[in-house]
């Protein structure tokens, strides 16, 4: 459906250094998917949106819609904002406060070039967009009289109606309370499947991106560095960046015992001892390495109760416990004075200064570029 190729925008300080902007960023969005872009502030996932939304003119790369090529750089070519097939939620909403709920949601239509809608089948598009989002009672109420809730939903109603062939997403919740942004969250993917229509989704926080998303693109520094499912991103993050950024991780340092094939299981010597280590990609032996391990995924129990010869086992010492509710965390000090974070259900009994065995799952062991 969507094809971002080697997309290049540029932003100069006054001094004339580059600041900010996106460099080289390639993906493919699937019909029908939710593709995510996740980051930082200033990664460049705005920027990229923008960029397919028509709203930024990038300095090179291609964007292609389907059979449309919406840029390209070589080319010089630039389709205007009003001529692509896009609906759009910013993350302000953009409600006109001078309309009812209705002519929000009717605008589009109205305005639209090239269409031969009637009153009627005007109407009952915007009926039923209302209706999918649970406000058509609101039809006639003003739009400044709504929640931030229903103005959301409202905005969402406004972009579906047109129905595009690609709905972009800037930070829709990000206005919301906790509990609202949780609810509205389940609004937006059940809205995108039943309508069907390819979404992608701009964010910085990890859960909305786990949770929403089909697929994920993680930006750093103006790069795409790691595209995968919520579970490939999670489980098997492939830099330190992408391992820290989703969710707690704890990393580690060592040097690869002898050379590694890639997607093989391999030795890793550290301060803490031999580890066996999940490859992505090759290793030559001696090379110093990075490895992640997510806290759920280390084991815990009393000090002398996992056989020595145990697999990824060290023996350390609780130093504190923190209480989370659906989990308790724990603070566990090694022999090389690193620092664990291990998650266990709330019923572990592990006190602080007790000693106990580790075992770090050798599955869950992932090693990831710096």
């Amino acid at each position: 459906m969507l094809i971002v190729d080697q997309l290049v925008k540029r932003y100069l300080s006054e001094t004339g250094e580059a600041k900010g902007g996106i460099s080289g960023i390639s993906f493919d969005v699937k019909e029908g998917e939710l593709f995510t872009l996740l980051g930082p502030s200033g990664c460049g996932k705005t920027t990229t949106l923008r960029s397919i939304a028509g709203l930024e003119r990038p300095d090179d790369g291609v964007i292609r819609l389907g059979n449309d090529i919406l840029f390209d750089g070589a080319r010089e070519l630039q389709v205007p904002m009003y001529q692509r097939d896009i609906g759009m939620v910013f993350q302000s909403y953009a409600i006109w406060p001078h309309m009812d709920v209705f002519d929000n949601v009717a605008y589009p239509l109205r305005f639209r070039r090239k269409t031969n809608l009637t009153r009627s089948d005007m109407e009952r598009r915007v009926l039923r967009a209302l209706e999918m989002v649970g406000l058509a009672e609101y039809r006639n109420r003003s739009a400044t009289r709504l929640s931030g809730g229903q103005q959301q939903r409202l905005a969402l109603a406004r972009a579906l109606v047109r129905e595009p062939k690609l709905l972009l997403l800037d930070e829709p919740l990000s206005n919301l309370d906790a509990l609202l942004r949780e609810q509205m969250r389940s609004e937006i993917k059940r809205l995108q499947m039943e309508w069907g229509v390819t979404t992608i989704y701009v964010t910085h926080d990890q859960s909305e991106a786990m949770a929403l998303s089909d697929r994920v693109a993680v930006l750093n520094n103006s790069a795409l560095v790691q595209v995968g499912s919520p579970v490939e991103i999670y489980d098997r993050p492939t830099s330190a960046f992408v391992a820290n950024f989703i969710g707690r991780t704890n990393l580690l340092r060592g040097k690869v015992a002898r050379d590694i094939v890639a997607g093989r299981e391999g030795e890793i010597q550290s301060p803490l001892g031999r580890f066996h280590c999940q490859f992505a990609a090759p290793a030559r032996a001696g090379r110093e390495i990075t490895f992640a391990i997510r806290p759920e995924n280390i084991a815990l129990s009393p000090a002398g109760t996992v056989p020595s010869d145990q697999p990824n086992r060290i023996t350390g010492t609780v130093q504190n416990r923190v209480f989370l509710g659906e989990i308790m965390e724990y603070t566990v000090v090694v022999p090389s004075e690193e620092r664990l974070i291990v998650r266990l259900h709330p019923s572990a009994c592990h006190t602080d200064g007790d000693l106990v065995d580790l075992v770090l799952k050798p599955g869950y062991l992932i090693a990831v570029s710096d």
